[in-house]
């Protein structure tokens, strides 16, 4: 097995104990610090190096099926099993609108969906530019959520009274780390209208029934 999927199958390794930790976070009650910085850590390792994998497997020539499969695989259980896990958490749920977690299932879906259709048919349907900002943001909304986990007061501050040593915002209130889920969840769905529009495309020119 060459570098680049032994560093893929690390990644997915490093997903899985994150889940573990965000587990015992929740069946141990605790309420900040301490489990939260551990899984902020296993967090940033395993979305930092998301794209590691693939640029060992282009530089040492080992592009291979199981890498193509299994990088996007480990990227959905990275961010849908930790949005899962955060919103279980009661302190994560003031800043991590269910929404937001229901949209990103719905999309990865689709997108799975569409994508098994399109290369089907024998055409590329690789990542886009939409889909790599989409990761990008997901990535960063989640980060906000566990360090809000965490107590960091410029995540857990009042966007109206924002200071990096504020006063917790009171529920209803909007945070920087509820804010940059939202975005999070938007940037989801333009990146699934994104895929959509193109595998439509595809399918139409690979002469496909579609509808």
């Amino acid at each position: 097995m060459g570098l680049a999927n032994q560093i893929t199958i690390a990644r997915g390794g490093l997903a899985l104990a994150l889940w573990g930790v965000l587990h015992t976070i929740d069946v141990r009650g605790v309420s900040e610090g301490g489990l939260w910085w551990v899984a902020f850590a296993l967090f940033i390792v395993t979305a930092g190096t998301d794209s590691l994998d693939g640029y060992v497997a282009r530089k040492r020539g080992e592009v291979s099926v199981f890498g193509r499969i299994a990088d996007p695989f480990v990227d959905k259980i990275l961010v849908l099993g930790s949005m899962i896990f955060l919103l279980g958490l009661e302190q994560s749920r003031a800043v991590l609108p269910p929404w937001v977690v229901a949209v990103t299932l719905a999309r990865e879906l689709l997108v799975t969906t569409l994508r098994a259709a399109v290369e089907g048919q024998g055409k590329n349907f690789q990542a886009s530019w939409w889909g790599k900002w989409k990761m990008g943001i997901q990535c960063l909304a989640i980060g906000g959520v566990i360090l809000y986990g965490a107590g960091m007061d410029f995540v857990r501050t009042p966007l109206a009274d924002w200071s990096w040593h504020g006063a917790d915002a009171l529920p209803g209130q909007w945070t920087l780390a509820r804010a940059v889920c939202v975005v999070a969840g938007a940037f989801t769905v333009l990146s699934g209208v994104d895929y959509s529009v193109r595998a439509l495309r595809l399918l139409r020119a690979n002469g496909a029934h579609v509808g």
